[in-house]
Parts: C-alpha cells; structure tokens; sequence
C-alpha cells in the first residue's frame, strides 16, 4: 500500500461520503482525476472502500459529466487500525 492510498484511505475514513469530480476540462485535470480514480479502484478491490462512479452525458454539446462517490468500509477502518494510522 503506498503512502497516497494510505492518506486517501484516512481522508475517507475521516467522512462518510466523499464526492471526487474532476478540476477542470484540461488534459491534466482529467489525468489527475483519472489517477484518484485508479487508487480507489484498487482500494476497492481490497474491500476497504465501495465506490460508485457516474459518467453521465449531458444533452447540450455531447460533453460527458464525471463524478465518482467514495466511502470507507470498516474493513478499510480495521487496516487503518492494523497499519497503525488511526
């Protein structure tokens, strides 16, 4: 586990829900948000978050809407606790 999904794991933990959209329309923003997004998935296959990803299309210009919800599970709460980060 690396140091950024051990501090993205706290920050969920921390919350209930967490909402990640992407900065902006830009190459880097979409990139960054892609990142996030790539993390959590893994974080989710470990069973440590449950995680809903919504592309929606919008109806003016074809421009599609990204957005992603995130929540940490008490399995993800109890490696926290084991990794000695709570």
């Amino acid at each position: 586990m690396t140091e950024a999904e051990i501090a993205l794991l706290k920050s969920l933990a921390a919350v209930d829900v967490v909402t990640f959209r992407p900065e902006g329309a830009g190459r880097a923003a979409l990139g960054r948000y892609e990142a996030t997004l790539a993390r959590l998935k893994d974080l989710q296959r470990a069973g440590w978050v449950e995680l809903e990803i919504a592309d929606e299309k919008k109806r003016q210009r074809g421009q599609t809407r990204r957005g992603a919800a995130a929540r940490c599970t008490d399995v993800g709460r109890e490696a926290l606790r084991l990794l000695g980060e709570t």
